[in-house]
């Protein structure tokens, strides 16, 4: 559930070096435009933003380096085109190994990845805080996920009360947008939903 948040900031991402190229099919749909909000007292030291990836699990570490880097930016905005680093997430995709069990990948050989965006120290790596993408319309947290065939994602579990469920399907490899669904009281789903006409990154501060 998204509660109201007051944006008290909006910051500039520093525009590093271009890198990573893709020689496939350029797909408009993987260039990704997003406005940044801080979400209260912004980071005394500052700040940067990398582009990691969780592969083989909708959550978790991050398991590929920072190669995915904004193509622009403006003052609280920035453009990531994802078909450039196309083949170097290619090469770091695993097998896939849920961390909830009751998810299932089917076909089972398919592979995955999500991009998992980090705000940290300016001259370090530690987090300064928590960072999410949103929908702006519905503030509705999302998540960005690659898949390189095919399949469908699919289990639930129930615990005090509460169901998730997770019914992700795709017809071609590809970028989705995966959010949540509130399809009944104490029953939540996540699938794929429409990209957003207007999507943010949020960034939470540490206390």
């Amino acid at each position: 559930m998204i509660r109201f948040r007051t944006v008290v900031a909006l910051v500039a991402v520093t525009l590093p070096g271009l890198t990573g190229c893709s020689f496939g099919p350029r797909h408009p749909g993987w260039v990704i435009h997003s406005s940044v909000e801080i979400v209260g007292a912004p980071p005394a030291r500052g700040y940067r933003l990398v582009f990691p990836y969780v592969v083989g699990d909708l959550y978790g570490a991050p398991g590929t380096g920072n190669f995915v880097t904004p193509m622009s930016s403006a003052a609280g905005a920035f453009t990531l085109d994802l078909n450039r680093t196309q083949a170097a997430l290619e090469s770091e995709l695993v097998p896939t190994d849920f961390s909830l069990r009751f998810l299932s990948i089917s076909p089972h050989d398919a592979r995955l990845a999500r991009l998992a965006p980090a705000a940290v120290q300016r001259d370090g790596i530690d987090p300064v805080g928590t960072v999410e993408w949103l929908d702006a319309r519905t503030r509705r947290p999302l998540m960005l996920v690659y898949i390189d065939r095919a399949a469908s994602i699919e289990g639930s579990a129930t615990r005090g009360g509460e169901t998730i469920r997770y019914d992700i399907r795709v017809a071609k490899a590809g970028y989705v947008w995966v959010g949540e669904a509130a399809v009944a009281e104490h029953d939540t789903l996540y699938t794929v939903v429409p990209a957003p006409q207007h999507l943010i990154l949020t960034i939470t501060p540490k206390r």
